[in-house]
């Protein structure tokens, strides 16, 4: 039997349908020679959303296992304005899951998959909990008890060592956690992935993880924080994550890797979810570009 590598991925509701189908579309469209089997975490999508996105994966031989997280009770979690509590959907991804495969791909939905995962599926744990990479920005780790030797890392793409959860009952003490802390997680999940893993990761390189700011940093600061080559990594990304809330398919987005998504979106139906521009939109888009390249010359 031929091996199916797991992904998960989540949305709340039809909000974020659209960046899943595309993301998968994407997946699937760079990785034809796989087999996946697609976990898909949600709370209310319609049966339309549903038989598309079953749809897609059979196209391409590939399998959806749907996840209710309806009677999950997490409504009382702390987020902020422009997210939903399915931010905390990955934290119990690896739990839900921990009995379907001893390693587990977790995706955000805000994010392009531009070549092949076949390297990342198959890099060893070396011991370690999970697999992920840098957060660009460290978010003040010492609010969250991690000594100045060790670092913070971004939840958006991470491989779980699922076989890790089952023994050590990992998820425990992250709702422990995520129940005692709640506001004090500026970061929400991924504060409480990093508080409980921060000693516990295997760091990778950041061409699966490209990060939005990456490009608010000047070369020379982003070399440093990855000890490698500047170029090589703007230029050489697999997983391209749109971090921030200005999401490549608002008007107002300046991300230099915009037009990948759009090229992706314009290959399904759902070319018209891109936003249309405006004047405001427009001197909006552009302040954003100026502040982008002063960040970069005080940076």
């Amino acid at each position: 039997m031929e091996q199916r590598y797991h992904i998960a991925t989540t949305t709340e509701d039809s909000i974020y349908y659209v960046p899943v189908y595309i993301m998968l579309f994407s997946l699937f469209e760079n990785n034809k020679d796989l087999l996946f089997k697609i976990h898909i975490l949600y709370r209310s999508l319609s049966a339309a959303e549903m038989q598309a996105l079953e749809t897609l994966a059979t196209s391409y031989n590939h399998e959806i296992n749907w996840v209710s997280m309806a009677a999950v009770g997490i409504d009382d979690y702390y987020i902020s304005a422009y997210l939903t509590v399915a931010t905390y959907y990955r934290v119990y991804a690896p739990h839900l899951l921990q009995n379907e495969t001893d390693k587990l791909l977790f995706l955000d939905a805000d994010i392009i998959v531009n070549g092949s995962v076949k390297p990342l599926l198959e890099e060893p744990f070396d011991g370690k909990a999970l697999m992920a990479v840098k957060e660009v920005v460290p978010h003040k780790t010492e609010r969250l008890g991690i000594p100045d030797q060790y670092d913070y890392f971004n939840a958006g793409v991470i491989v779980f060592n699922t076989a890790a959860w089952r023994s050590n009952k990992y998820h425990e003490f992250l709702i422990q956690n995520i129940d005692r802390r709640k506001s004090e997680y500026l970061m929400f999940d991924q504060d409480a992935l990093n508080e409980l893993f921060y000693t516990n990761v295997k760091y990778i390189v950041p061409q699966w993880n490209h990060q939005t700011g990456f490009y608010h940093l000047s070369k020379e600061r982003l070399a440093q924080r990855y000890g490698m080559d500047a170029d090589e990594i703007l230029n050489n990304p697999v997983i391209i994550h749109y971090t921030t809330s200005n999401k490549p398919w608002t008007y107002a987005c300046t991300h230099p890797f915009k037009p990948l998504f759009l090229q992706y979106l314009n290959r399904t139906a759902y070319k018209h979810f891109a936003e249309n521009g405006s004047i405001t939109k427009w001197i909006d888009k552009n302040m954003q570009r100026i502040s982008h390249k002063i960040q970069k010359l005080t940076r």
